[in-house]
């Protein structure tokens, strides 16, 4: 079964978990290049492929994150195994988990983790007005962030291309409202950069109030896109927290 949304990288004949993951605000499958050589060949690689990049640049970005949640939860939905898990970076974070609740509401198949990195908790979350903002001044916060090239920021021809998704995702994160404030019965594992300058140790503590069940929260050296560059070390206490549910053997 076949989505634009879904994005499957190859080396996993026989999954016994299938791991789901999203990008950030302006982000891509790119962010998760080189995880499949860092993972366990049991689990199956799923990258979500959000609209208005890449192969998918020509298609309308979703105007709100209800939107957006209900396209990804239909894309996954009908793939789901007995054994899956989420794990959504920053802007992902909150699609991850929204996707979840959306899923649990439908009495669907839930993870045996929910893993949400460089996000702060629900309810730490503050409307913003960046998307509003002129293009220096988005420009500066991907600059802050240090998750975009800043010789490509230079270039006014790949700002044509970079800043209209950054903003549209911008503004579905900056006007998003948390759907419910129902618990999860998964289990939730939170990962951030020690340095990032999005969240604190509080904001990050703060997704152990939304789970029935255990919450684990790892810290790495590094800022918001602490794993970019070297993803093993994520990768392998990923796997860790996965065994530690029982979601791998």
């Amino acid at each position: 079964m076949t989505s634009p949304w879904i994005r499957t990288l190859s080396g996993c004949e026989t999954p016994k978990l299938q791991l789901f993951c999203l990008p950030h605000a302006g982000g891509n499958a790119g962010l998760y290049r080189g995880w499949r050589e860092h993972l366990l060949p049991e689990i199956e690689l799923n990258v979500i492929c959000y609209p208005g990049r890449l192969e998918r640049w020509q298609q309308p970005i979703p105007a709100s994150m209800p939107e957006l949640v209900r396209e990804v939860a239909r894309a996954i939905a009908p793939r789901l195994g007995e054994h899956w898990a989420m794990f959504g970076h920053s802007m992902g974070a909150v699609v991850a988990h929204e996707t979840v609740l959306a899923l649990q509401r439908e009495d669907l198949p839930q993870p045996q983790l929910l893993a949400v990195s460089a996000r702060e908790a629900p309810q730490f979350h503050q409307l913003g007005i960046l998307h509003q903002q002129d293009d220096e001044a988005l420009c500066n916060e991907l600059l802050r962030l240090d998750g975009t090239d800043p010789a490509l920021l230079a270039l006014p021809g790949m700002r044509e291309l970079i800043l209209p998704t950054m903003r549209a995702d911008y503004a579905l994160i900056e006007q998003w409202q948390l759907s419910s404030t129902q618990l999860l019965s998964c289990p939730i594992a939170a990962f951030v950069g020690s340095e990032d300058p999005e969240l604190d140790q509080q904001q990050a503590e703060g997704w152990a109030t939304w789970t029935t069940a255990s919450f684990t929260l790892d810290r790495f050296r590094g800022g918001h896109f602490y794993f970019s560059e070297q993803p093993q070390p994520l990768i392998s206490r990923l796997q860790a927290r996965l065994k530690a549910v029982q979601a791998l053997s």
